[in-house]
């Protein structure tokens, strides 16, 4: 007599995105991109909790991007040399 055959069940494994990021300056993962709201209009700040080192972005520019886009275009202005 033979054993029933079992089907293997396959989990698809979700990604997501992290919440820290590395900083470009001190090379620690303590980058935050913190969304505020303020009279209507929507900033965001990426501050590093390490360093310090931070900016602010705003307008509608920044419609429909996610924290990693911020992310990307803090660390460009880095190297560029616009933060310090």
């Amino acid at each position: 007599m033979g054993r029933r055959k079992r089907r293997k069940i396959v989990r698809k494994v979700r990604r997501s995105l992290p919440k820290f990021f590395k900083c470009p300056r001190c090379g620690i993962d303590s980058v935050r991109v913190i969304k505020r709201e303020e009279g209507g209009e929507r900033r965001y700040i990426v501050v590093c909790g390490s360093c310090g080192l931070r900016a602010e972005y705003s307008g509608d520019v920044l419609l429909g991007r996610e924290p990693i886009d911020l992310y990307n275009m803090f660390v460009d202005a880095f190297y560029r040399g616009e933060l310090s």
